[in-house]
């Protein structure tokens, strides 16, 4: 498995199960997952929980289901997120998120928050080969196990 697989799966992949903490409960809850130019974005309708979570404690997990591959069964990935204020990041993601009018008139709608994923570890479970694929994208590093 290559880290070109997972990002290929991503581009196809419309949603996530993202977790956050608030204090020390876990929260989890389904989102969009936007893959868009290499990097993963996610965005939410402002005053969610979801954003103070966030801003209090920026690591997080998340969890995608590939149900429609038949090499691989869940990817993980864990890093941090950013919430972007970048008015230009704001509107390039604006126009590729086919959905965004059903939600906000304008990348300035307050009420629009987009996150990126700085994503640092990816695991792959590949159930077929009883496998598990790692990617440490900090330092670049690939790891499999067998079980």
């Amino acid at each position: 498995m290559k880290l070109e697989d997972v990002k290929e799966f991503f581009d196809t992949q419309p949603l996530m199960y993202l977790a956050t903490t608030e204090e020390d409960q876990p929260r989890v809850r389904p989102m969009a997952l936007i893959y868009h130019d290499d990097q993963c974005w996610c965005c939410s309708i402002g005053g969610r929980p979801k954003i103070k979570q966030i801003q209090e404690n920026n690591k997080i997990e998340f969890a995608v289901n590939a149900q429609s591959r038949k090499d691989m069964a869940i990817v993980r990935g864990l890093g941090r997120a950013n919430i972007i204020e970048n008015r230009v990041i704001k509107k390039q993601l604006s126009e590729a998120i086919p959905w965004f009018s059903g939600y906000w008139e304008s990348y300035d709608d307050p009420n629009f928050v987009l996150f990126h994923l700085d994503i640092e570890e990816i695991e792959v479970q590949v159930p077929a080969e009883r496998t598990f694929h790692f990617f440490n994208l900090k330092d670049g590093t690939v790891s499999s196990i067998k079980k």
